[in-house]
């Protein structure tokens, strides 16, 4: 579908005084915007508890160096409502809102977005309370899709429950849990890389794998997200959703269809229904590894915060195509370089012989293939050379769209293939929850390491 075809559309975003919205969704829908993607019919309603100006709004935006034009006609599209989501009488009255607004456009019919950008804990009233006001519901005024930001529950309990929340009101067609590192283009390159190369397809098995790395550091710390991270921490931050997305993508069977996106929630719900269990914690401890910078404690003024800032899971995909594979999954914070890469070893046949691919997902995104040859000279001396392409280099006239671009778009046009579905959800809470349960009665693991370190071990 062309994005300038989609019809008449309010996106009301919960939530909208967040940082996410500030420097995020609001920058990804202006730059849509300015290369006319948006529908013309395209209106944003800000919810919020905060009475907000709209000027002083946008000064906090990183637009100084945007046409002066452009930006004050983006700004016609954005309004802002003083809402309580915590009471139902807010949500009759933004009913009323969206229905005038259906006279103002001049349609029939309404594409209405509801963009959840709200903390976990008042995600099921949200959803309730929209369900009893009937914002629910697809009928003749109302197409309706719920956005949801992660994460996507706690722990395995916590997500069932949200789930089942979520179904009493919603259905599933209608809910796009997002994970932004599956809109990358990095990401999303990686099923097109394995469909259209088939130099690695026969090679993509147990057979000539030895291993796969899934790797996502940071330099940075919390960033002053205290009460945040100390709710969360890094495996339920980043492993739980995006590098087990990611493992998916790179294990799962592709199917003959790559557009059909039920056949690829199909796929990335068989491998993660299949990975191995952890049957005791001596199998966790073997395969879990976990540790807290420096400095996080004086930052969340908790001396005795047990909350992991880095984490690494080995997990393996019980069936016949990768039985045998670690596949290890690791993040962290205060490390001394920002980098997200998928590394895949291939089995070697000589001591000296390596073969590794890679995936750099952020930055200098690319893929690089290691490959093993003879130096020059009298002697037998081996040397590993890259065969590197680099998006910078081979796509220098393109302009990059963010992740959350790619979000918008596919919501608009009613593509959910980059999003989580509920099994998929439920799959990975499952498979973490082992890990969960050991950490919560375990307090001598925790590795503190130095701001700035390398990988642990």
């Amino acid at each position: 579908m062309n994005p300038t075809k989609i019809e008449s559309t309010i996106l009301v975003i919960f939530g909208i005084s967040g940082d996410l919205s500030r420097k995020k969704l609001i920058p990804a829908l202006f730059n849509l915007f300015k290369q006319n993607y948006l529908p013309n019919e395209f209106k944003i309603i800000g919810l919020s508890r905060q009475n907000i100006n709209l000027d002083e709004f946008f000064n906090k935006l990183n637009f100084e160096n945007e046409d002066p034009l452009m930006i004050n006609n983006f700004k016609k599209k954005l309004s802002f409502v003083n809402f309580d989501p915590q009471t139902i009488e807010d949500y009759k009255t933004l009913k009323t809102m969206l229905v005038d607004q259906l006279n103002d456009f001049n349609c029939d019919r309404l594409n209405l977005l509801l963009y959840l950008s709200i903390p976990p804990n008042i995600y099921s009233n949200v959803v309730r309370n929209l369900g009893q006001a009937e914002l629910n519901e697809n009928n003749e005024q109302f197409d309706v899709k719920l956005l949801v930001e992660k994460p996507f529950g706690y722990d395995l309990k916590s997500a069932e429950k949200l789930i089942n929340d979520t179904k009493e009101y919603f259905t599933e067609d209608q809910v796009f849990r997002i994970d932004h590192y599956l809109a990358k283009d990095t990401a999303q390159n990686i099923l097109t890389f394995r469909r259209y190369n088939p130099l690695f397809q026969t090679a993509w098995n147990n057979q000539h794998i030895k291993d796969i790395k899934i790797i996502a550091l940071e330099q940075i710390g919390i960033e002053g997200r205290a009460k945040f991270y100390e709710s969360i921490g890094a495996l339920r931050d980043l492993i739980q959703s995006h590098l087990l997305q990611l493992m998916a993508l790179i294990t799962l069977t592709l199917p003959k269809d790559l557009a059909n996106k039920e056949s690829i929630h199909l796929a990335r719900h068989d491998i993660l229904s299949n990975l191995k269990p952890f049957i005791n914690t001596d199998e966790v401890a073997r395969n879990v590894l976990r540790g807290q910078y420096e400095t996080y404690r004086q930052e969340v003024d908790n001396v005795d915060s047990m909350v992991e800032t880095y984490a690494s899971v080995t997990v393996e995909i019980e069936n016949s195509i990768w039985k045998g594979v670690p596949i290890t999954l690791t993040t962290g914070k205060g490390m001394d370089e920002k980098r997200t890469e998928i590394i895949i070893n291939f089995t070697a046949n000589h001591e000296q012989a390596l073969n590794k691919l890679t995936f750099r997902i952020q930055p200098n995104e690319g893929i690089g293939v290691y490959l093993t040859v003879k130096k020059p000279g009298l002697d037998r001396t081996t040397e590993t050379v890259s065969m590197d392409f680099s998006y910078k280099n081979s796509f220098k006239e393109l302009s990059y769209n963010t992740s959350y671009e790619k979000v918008i778009i596919d919501v608009l046009n009613k593509d959910n293939t980059l999003f989580a579905t509920a099994d998929e959800i439920i799959d990975t809470w499952t498979i973490l929850q082992p890990v969960i349960d050991y950490w919560s009665t375990n307090q001598n693991d925790l590795i503190i390491y130095p701001n700035g370190s390398g990988e642990l071990n």
